[in-house]
């Protein structure tokens, strides 16, 4: 395990919402957000939220660097998500059309199954039937969301309304069709229904959709 001491500063990117609260998100550490009621508020929350998702990636890696550094937050981006779009609709950033190597691909597919590894351990601590619904809305868009970054059809998500069933296909699905792109695929911007997708774009959303998801459950956020 390394030691980071010198202060680091990352680029949030922002979305606001039709309602007036916001999202803010890193681009370099997958399916690390936070949320507010205002600009301010989302990003001093992401700020915070920092040292705790280096300690959350500690406990599945343990090469994590060992964080001494007050971190900084600088607003790269802000994107309004439109009247009538739910809240799992993103936006195309800037950085999204950056081209997807093997080194960020085996980071961005690591950390996308620790959260899933998360989410379904989660599951099973929550009894609440209504789970399911849940889980069954991020199984069927994770597999929409692997469609609209590579461009592959989405495998047919199971009927079976079981945390083993629904979860697990998609985080194999989506694993499977990420890695399996070409280097042409990683460097192609995409649109779909009006909306600009690309293989980064797909990898940092199904990040932010799985976390998001393991919070709701734990009744986080």
């Amino acid at each position: 395990m390394t030691d980071q001491r010198e202060d680091a500063t990352y680029d949030a990117y922002l979305l606001r919402y039709p309602d007036g609260s916001w999202l803010a998100q890193l681009a370099d550490l997958p399916g690390a957000y936070a949320t507010g009621a205002s600009q301010e508020q989302a990003t001093a929350r992401l700020t915070a939220a920092i040292p705790a998702y280096y300690a959350w990636l500690s406990q599945h890696d343990e090469y994590t660097p060992t964080t001494h550094s007050t971190p900084h937050v600088t607003v790269r981006e802000v994107a309004e998500v439109g009247e009538g779009a739910g809240r799992e609709l993103g936006a195309f950033f800037a950085g999204d059309s950056q081209p997807v190597n093997d080194e960020d691909l085996d980071w961005w597919l690591a950390a996308l199954g620790w959260a899933y590894d998360d989410l379904l351990a989660q599951a099973q601590r929550t009894p609440d039937e209504a789970k399911y619904l849940l889980l069954g809305a991020v199984a069927r868009l994770q597999l929409d969301l692997v469609s609209y970054a590579t461009g592959a059809p989405p495998p047919a998500p199971t009927s079976e309304p079981s945390v083993q069933a629904l979860v697990p296909t998609a985080r194999s699905a989506a694993l499977a069709a990420f890695r399996a792109t070409s280097a042409e695929q990683r460097a192609a911007v995409r649109e779909v229904d009006g909306q600009r997708w690309s293989v980064r774009r797909g990898l940092r959303e199904s990040a932010l959709l799985v976390r998001r998801a393991t919070d709701e459950l734990a009744g986080q956020r």
